[in-house]
């Protein structure tokens, strides 16, 4: 009797460690997305020539910009390319917002464009929309 328990013991042990190295695997590891208590959209709309590569928003007020909310460094999903829209999901409130972008297509300067004090309410989305300035023809 004592056998027979040991061996179940030993054959339990062997499938937990399996099953425990099987989930390590050799992905990302899965990163819970937030849960907010009142959420709201802030959506950026790239109509500029070039690719967005970087995309921060901050509370108003603050000076800090955190990290980069597009989250990846691939070179396609890590960036809102030109005619393309992502939605972020925000706490409703108050935020500035700050896109860096490559000018073209082509690799080239990185540029910045900025908006402030933009308010997200769960019934209201933010929605920036990014266009090139237009050229002076003079």
């Amino acid at each position: 009797m004592w056998c027979v328990r040991q061996k179940r013991y030993a054959i339990v042990a062997i499938v937990a460690i399996g099953l425990s190295i099987a989930a390590c695997g050799d992905g990302d590891p899965v990163i819970p997305e937030p849960v907010f208590d009142s959420p709201s959209t802030v959506r950026v709309v790239n109509r500029l020539f070039g690719p967005i590569i970087y995309f921060f928003a901050r509370p108003c007020g603050t000076s800090d910009w955190g990290s980069d909310l597009l989250g990846t460094d691939h070179p396609v999903e890590g960036t809102i390319q030109p005619g393309a829209a992502r939605d972020f999901i925000v706490e409703a409130g108050c935020y500035d917002l700050r896109a860096d972008y490559l000018e073209t297509t082509e690799p080239g300067p990185l540029l910045s464009k900025m908006i402030f004090n933009q308010s997200a309410t769960p019934v209201t989305p933010v929605v920036w929309t990014l266009e090139d300035d237009p050229v002076d023809p003079t």
